[in-house]
């Protein structure tokens, strides 16, 4: 499975250690809510946006793998 080379980057682990809080409380969302299947998108996006807003343009998982089907 192929993953961003970004995320090795410096500015990449920092800025998810200002976003953390933030997708933890999401996760905490969709599991409370039962959300289920597809899930693992709405996180993505969520992660995708915030690190946006951060300068950092990040592939989620569904996109490096295109071939992939995620739940």
């Amino acid at each position: 499975m192929m993953r961003d080379p970004i995320e090795d980057t410096q500015e990449f682990k920092q800025a998810l250690e200002r976003i953390q809080p933030l997708l933890d409380e999401l996760e905490k969302r969709l599991e409370d809510s039962n959300y289920g299947m597809g899930s693992c998108h709405i996180y993505w996006a969520k992660k995708k946006k915030l690190l946006k807003d951060l300068g950092i343009e990040w592939k989620t998982p569904a996109e490096m793998n295109p071939h992939v089907l995620f739940d």
